[in-house]
């Protein structure tokens, strides 16, 4: 402590000095700030150098990237961040970053050199020299730099601090360096104020280790180490935070701070003290941040909740409706129980939260005082999600042992079927097996269109499809809170509701077809193959039912939509009375749908093939007559075409056969057309009982009274699964089962509900298809885009990208910025798009630069 107390007295002396030292540069000096202002503006030019992005570790990163030059041993890193602290006192941390950084809560130490000082030399109080030893395992040789530091004001505004590399100095040059070999370190730091009380930090690193070094070091050591510092720079001020400071962003840090804090106590034991480490590392926190320590007094119960997180031990737990200033310790155990109980019901950290926060009063009169809590609880329950004993692996293994258990049962079937002497029990067999080698195709498809720029993560993919457990890895994805990276196409939530729909469409819904008419035309009906069947609709409304709560319960659509997404209610009963109902709703449904078209097919192939013909084109004249056949996905010509058809179709038959509630969304089917499948399907059922009975005369015929009693009972079970439903239900949302917005009317809506400072969700729209917002862009969108494009590129947010700009119209953008992208290549001009049409643009364009 003593140590870190001398830091912090270094570090107050040098903003002193930083604020009021008249600066004098001799020419060498000078000269080290241009060499470290040419190695930023290198990094920043476009296709200089090609990086490679990296996770971070802090979200308020806005990207940590590397990249690494083998045959010459030169790795360069880049990043851009904000921090909350002025200028000064940053530039002060990083002076101080490579040498010192011994705030007890990271075990950080650093050995002591040569004469007993951390830096070899202060040669003036704007400069300091240094040594650093890197330890690499054998037989590797050990490595070494010299470095001088060097900071200077170059405005009211901006500091730079350079570290520019040193060939020698005579302290180390005297040293016993036996199979030491000296390496170079330069780097600059050049850091913002802004008037927002945050400043803007921009790095770059070129460092040679003076030669080649494995790659494997590099990207699994040295390049984690990187972002470790930036991490550390991170945590050091969010610690400092006063209470009364604390924005949203800040309790999103802070979480972040916590959770690392923890993982980082979790190492110094085996897994039978992990509870108790967490704890310690709950309190190494609690302790440090300045925040939590004038929070704690008045609230000592937060110690208790943190525990219980920490320990990630989950157990029923009761709902807490004592009143928040009478909170007790035995309350706050309770409130964190029931946050790890209530994450076994969501996908998503932020829908759990949510979940958790309306369901305990309490808690929802803690954010009223402290609006930072929401964001750091959401962290939190992101580490709870993919750690805790049960929460992810249950709602992983959950719906994928329900589609393994389907895919065995009907791969069992379909064996039956080819063993059986009977040519017509064969020819089932042979389409069961079509339909699975289908299925798995289409998937595989869609693993090499998200992943067809990295090879081997379509592999990957690809064979968890050949071994049935692509559900498991999609769901652990989801769960996991895992973002779309740059190479991907879809979100990992659109991937798996494609995938999950993929798997209904075309093999668990005509599988479950084939083997009823295989039950009802068979002499001997087995019990095996009705087991199979209802695991089978088990499955399918399981899935359909996941889609749409996971959906429904997203912190991020409904943050979107608002107006779409919340039909499921907040309170913990009453979802899980939702989701239930939901589930029957569509096993019922499932199960009526397959039996109707069996009993058609068996009575008449041609009636059957009539019906649902008429019925698909009856859904696409409806679509094409209020222009919105086309989907919404950036496509154009034939490409456009065939994409939109395959979508609808798709669609509808999701909704004929499982009745997914998602799908009544305007962008996909509908709310009118939604509803009025729904009730054909539910006639059609009938009408197909009828007219089985009255015209097929086969030797194997059902009794009408069996018939009747199958019918009366799935239709009481969907009944009586629909009231519950509307029972439960935030009533608000009944509207959206019976709209009639087109998708342009839908994100209008969409559009006009955002609030300012939600940008980012505003600008996913151009992502999508202009017809989108065609009709009114010129109204909301483009007078929006004028005015905030000088504000982008200062800034750079996370989500104003090459790739999006890409899809912004050019009179969206003003025009000097466009006649700057198209000299400096940072947009592609749209006449210049290649029109081909490959596998590859189904899923999104690649550019030719």
């Amino acid at each position: 402590m003593q140590r870190y107390n001398e830091d912090l007295d270094f570090e107050n002396s040098k903003i002193l000095t930083m604020d009021n030292e008249i600066q004098q540069y001799i020419a060498k000096e000078d000269d080290m700030f241009t060499s470290a202002l040419g190695l930023l503006s290198g990094m920043e030019m476009k296709g200089a150098i090609p990086f490679k992005t990296f996770k971070t570790t802090f979200s308020t990163h806005l990207y940590l990237q590397g990249f690494y030059n083998s045959r010459a041993g030169d790795i360069y890193v880049k990043s851009r961040f904000t921090v909350r602290a002025n200028h000064s006192q940053l530039a002060a941390r990083v002076s101080n970053l490579y040498k010192r950084f011994r705030n007890p809560a990271y075990d950080t130490t650093k050995r002591i050199d040569l004469d007993g000082r951390d830096f070899i030399e202060h040669p003036n109080a704007h400069s300091s020299i240094y040594c650093q030893d890197y330890n690499f395992p054998s037989p590797i040789s050990d490595r070494e730099i010299i470095a001088n530091i060097i900071w200077k004001r170059v405005s009211d505004d901006i500091i730079i601090v350079a570290v520019h590399p040193l060939t020698s100095h005579p302290k180390v040059d005297t040293k016993d360096t036996n199979a030491v070999i000296r390496g170079m370190f330069h780097s600059v730091f050049r850091i913002t104020q802004l008037e927002t009380g945050l400043s803007k930090v921009e790095w770059g690193l070129h460092i040679n280790f003076g030669g080649h070094l494995p790659k494997p070091l590099v990207y699994n050591f040295l390049m984690p180490n990187f972002d470790r510092v930036l991490s550390h720079l991170q945590a050091y001020f969010a610690n400092s935070i006063r209470l009364s400071d604390l924005s949203l962003e800040d309790g999103q840090l802070l979480g972040e701070v916590l959770v690392n804090q923890v993982k980082r106590a979790k190492k110094k034991g085996d897994w039978r003290k992990s509870a108790e480490l967490g704890k310690v590392g709950v309190d190494q926190f609690l302790y440090i941040s300045v925040a939590m320590r004038e929070l704690l007094p008045r609230y000592p119960w937060l110690r208790i909740l943190l525990h219980t997180i920490a320990m990630n031990k989950v157990r029923v737990a009761p709902t807490v409706i004592t009143a928040l200033s009478e909170l007790k310790d035995d309350d706050a155990e309770n409130l964190g129980k029931g946050m790890l109980t209530i994450i076994l019901s969501n996908t998503e950290a932020s829908a759990a939260v949510d979940h958790w926060i309306a369901q305990n009063p309490a808690l929802e009169e803690f954010e009223k005082e402290q609006a930072w809590m929401r964001p750091f609880f959401v962290e939190i329950a992101q580490y709870s999600l993919s750690t805790s004993n049960f929460g992810l692996k249950l709602r992983v293994f959950g719906g994928a042992l329900l589609s393994t258990i389907d895919l065995i049962t009907d791969a069992y079937m379909t064996f039956d079927f080819f063993s059986n002497e009977n040519e017509d029990q064969a020819s089932f067999g042979r389409l069961s097996a079509a339909f699975i080698g289908l299925t798995m195709l289409i998937q595989i498809i869609i693993s090499y269109g998200q992943n067809h720029k990295k090879t081997s993560y379509f592999v990957q993919d690809a064979f968890y499809v050949l071994i049935g457990f692509k559900s498991a890895l999609d769901a652990y994805r989801v769960g996991s809170g895992l973002e779309r990276e740059d190479h991907h196409v879809l979100s990992p939530l659109h991937e798996m509701t494609f995938c999950r729909c993929v798997e209904m469409i075309f093999e668990a819904v005509p599988a479950s077809i084939v083997q009823i008419y295989a039950l009802v035309v068979s002499k001997e009906r087995k019990r095996r193959a009705l087991f199979s069947i209802l695991v089978s609709a088990a499955t399918i409304g399981y899935t359909s039912s996941m889609v749409s709560y996971d959906w429904d319960t997203s912190s991020a659509q409904r943050k979107k939509a608002p107006s779409f997404y919340g039909f499921v209610p907040d309170k913990a009963l009453r979802r899980a009375i939702c989701f239930l109902s939901m589930l029957f709703l569509s096993f019922s449904h499932v199960l009526l749908r397959t039996f109707s078209c069996a009993l058609l097919a068996i009575t008449n192939f041609n009636w059957l093939m009539w019906y649902l013909g008429a019925d698909m084109v009856l859904f696409f004249l409806y679509k094409i007559a209020r222009n919105d056949f086309h989907y919404f996905v950036p496509l154009n010509g034939a490409l456009r075409f065939v994409a939109s058809f395959i979508t609808r179709f798709g669609e509808k038959l999701i909704v004929d056969f499982t009745m997914m509630i998602h799908l009544r969304n305007p962008n996909e089917v509908g709310g009118l057309p939604f509803v009025f499948s729904v009730v054909l399907s539910l006639v059609a059922s009938f009408v197909s009982v009828s007219v089985y009975l009255g015209h097929y005369d086969g030797e194997e015929k059902i009794g009408g009274g069996d018939l009747q009693t199958v019918l009366i009972t799935l239709s009481t079970i969907w009944a009586a699964s629909l009231i519950a439903l509307v029972s439960v239900m935030n009533k608000d949302y009944l509207r959206t089962f019976y709209n009639m917005d087109t998708i342009s009317d839908y994100n209008r809506r969409t559009v006009l509900d955002l609030r300012e400072d939600q940008e980012e969700l505003k600008a996913l729209l151009f992502l999508d298809h202009q017809d989108t917002y065609k009709k009114w862009g010129d109204t909301i969108l483009k007078p929006w885009t004028l005015s905030s494009w000088d504000r982008w590129e200062a800034e750079k947010p996370t989500w104003f990208t090459d790739a999006w700009i890409e899809h912004v119209p050019n009179d969206y953008i003003p025009w000097d910025w466009c006649v700057k992208y198209k000299k400096t290549k940072g947009r592609i001009d749209p006449k210049k798009r290649r029109n081909s049409t490959s596998i590859k643009e189904l899923f999104g364009r690649e550019e030719d630069r």
